[in-house]
C-alpha cells in the first residue's frame, strides 16, 4: 500500500534575538623582555667574601639572565670595605653566555661620595643585550668601515652604575685599570680573522678592543675582552691583506694587526712596508693597540692642529703619558720616528696596563753599538729587547737613530701585544 505524506503543521515564527558584534581582538604584542635583577644584600656578600680562600681574590657569583640580560645591584659600603682590606678583589658576575669581572679598586669612594651627595650608594653591573637601534647602527658601521666584515656575536652593553637616592653616576672610565668582560660566540672562530670590537654609539664608529679568543669543546668560542671603560661590545669576523705584501717579512703580522683594525694602508690595496712612520702616526697605533678612548679638551702640543686627523689619538696617547714632546713645547707630528723613540713608547704602554717589564744588561750588551745608545733611551731599549719585542739589525747593531719603517712597527705592536695577552 502506498503510504500518504503527512503534513507537519508549520510553527508559528520565533523572534529571534538580535547578536552584539564580536569585538576583533587587539594584536598581542610580547612584552619587551626586561632585564634579570639581582640584590645581594650586605649580610650575604660579606659572607661570600669571608669564604674566599686563603690566596684567592676573586668571587664568582653567578647570576640569572632574560632574553634581554642581566643587572646585580651590590651594597657599596660592603664593596668599599673589601677594597680598603684587599685591594685585588674582583668580583666576577657570570650568565650562560656572558661574564663580567670588577675589580673593587676602580671604586672610587670619596668621589662617589661627592658626587651622590652620600656614603650610602649602590652599585648596580649590567649585562644588557644592546636594543635594536644600536644593533642596527653597529651593523652599519660594521658595513661602512670594513666592508666585508660580519657580527659574529651578539652586542653587548657591559656597565656599572652606583647610585643613592634618584642620583646615577655611571663609571665608565677606570684608569688604567683593564676589566675583563667574556662574550662566549656561538661558533669557532678563528682570532687571525676575528676580532672584538667596541662600538661607540656618540660616533657610531666601531674600533679594535684587546681580547683573547678561547675555543671550546663544545664548538663556541669564549672571547675575553680586556679594557679600562664600558660601552657596547662584540665580536667580528673581517680579514685584510694588501696587494704590495707578496713575499714580504712582515706580511704575516702586517694582516694580522689589519684584520685587528689596528693598522691601515697607504691606500686600500697597498701598505708600503718600507716607508717611514710619522709620529704621529705611531702615536695613532699604540693607542688603537691599547683600545683607549679618545680623550678630549686643548691640544697638547703647540704644533698639533686641532683638526688634524691624529690630533685625538696625540691628545689620548699624552694624556696616558705614553708619548712625550720637545722641550719647545712641540711634538714634531709629522717627523719620522726612531727605533729609540719607538722602544720608548712601547715600553710606556706596557707599564701603562700595569704589566712589569724588566731589564736584562746582557739584553742591551748584546748590540754592537750598545755604548753609542743615548742615555735617556737605554733603559727602554734594554726592558724591551729583554722582553723579546724589539730586535737589532741584521749587522747587530740596535742603530737607535734609524728610522723605523711601517713594517718594523707593526712588527713590534703585535709583539707587544702578545707579551699583554691583548691578542693570541
Amino acid at each position: 500500500p502506498t503510504t500518504v505524506p503527512t503534513t507537519v503543521p508549520t510553527s508559528p515564527a520565533v523572534p529571534t534575538a538580535t547578536t552584539a558584534p564580536t569585538a576583533t581582538p587587539a594584536p598581542t604584542v610580547a612584552p619587551i623582555a626586561t632585564p634579570q635583577v639581582t640584590t645581594i644584600n650586605a649580610a650575604d656578600l660579606t659572607k661570600q667574601l669571608s669564604e674566599l680562600a686563603i690566596g684567592s681574590h676573586e668571587l664568582v657569583i653567578p647570576v640569572k639572565a632574560t632574553t634581554s640580560g642581566a643587572q646585580v645591584v651590590l651594597p657599596g659600603s660592603v664593596l668599599v670595605q673589601q677594597a680598603a682590606a684587599q685591594p685585588n678583589t674582583v668580583l666576577t658576575f657570570t650568565t650562560a653566555g656572558t661574564s663580567y669581572s670588577l675589580p673593587l679598586s676602580v671604586i672610587n669612594s670619596a668621589a662617589l661620595t661627592a658626587q651622590l651627595g652620600s656614603s650610602d650608594f649602590t652599585i648596580t653591573v649590567s649585562i644588557l643585550l644592546a636594543d635594536s637601534g644600536t644593533l642596527n647602527r653597529t651593523n652599519q658601521a660594521i658595513s661602512s668601515q670594513l666592508g666585508n666584515a660580519t657580527l659574529a656575536a651578539p652586542v653587548i652593553d657591559f656597565s656599572v652604575s652606583a647610585q643613592a637616592g634618584t642620583k646615577l653616576v655611571p663609571l665608565n672610565s677606570f684608569g688604567s685599570t683593564y676589566v675583563n668582560r667574556m662574550i662566549n660566540v656561538p661558533s669557532s672562530l678563528n682570532s687571525n680573522n676575528a676580532t672584538a670590537v667596541v662600538f661607540d654609539p656618540a660616533t657610531g664608529k666601531i674600533s679594535f678592543v684587546p681580547a683573547i679568543f678561547t675555543p671550546k669543546a663544545d664548538g663556541t668560542t669564549d672571547v675575553t675582552i680586556k679594557r679600562n671603560s664600558n660601552s657596547y661590545y662584540t665580536v667580528v669576523k673581517t680579514s685584510k691583506t694588501f696587494g704590495d705584501l707578496n713575499g714580504h717579512w712582515a706580511k704575516a703580522s702586517i694582516n694580522l694587526l689589519a684584520s685587528k683594525l689596528i693598522v691601515s694602508g697607504t691606500n686600500n690595496d697597498t701598505f708600503s712596508p718600507s716607508q717611514s712612520i710619522t709620529r704621529a702616526e705611531f702615536a695613532a697605533l699604540i693607542t688603537r693597540s691599547l683600545g683607549l678612548s679618545t680623550v678630549g679638551g686643548e691640544a697638547s702640543f703647540k704644533d698639533v692642529n686641532p683638526s688634524a686627523w691624529y690630533a685625538d689619538a696625540i691628545r689620548t696617547a699624552a694624556e696616558a703619558e705614553l708619548i712625550s714632546g720637545y722641550s719647545d713645547g712641540s711634538f714634531k707630528p709629522g717627523s719620522p720616528i726612531t727605533r729609540q723613540e719607538m722602544a720608548s713608547v712601547l715600553a710606556k704602554a706596557i707599564k701603562y696596563t700595569g704589566k712589569t717589564l724588566n731589564a736584562d744588561p746582557a739584553a742591551l750588551a748584546k748590540f754592537s753599538d750598545a755604548v753609542s745608545i743615548p742615555a735617556w733611551s737605554q733603559a727602554a731599549i734594554t726592558e724591551i729587547a729583554t722582553a723579546g719585542i724589539i730586535q737589532g739589525a741584521t749587522d747587530g747593531s740596535f742603530a737607535p737613530q734609524k728610522l723605523a719603517t711601517r713594517a718594523e712597527a707593526v712588527t713590534m705592536l703585535e709583539k707587544t701585544l702578545k707579551y699583554l695577552q691583548f691578542i693570541n
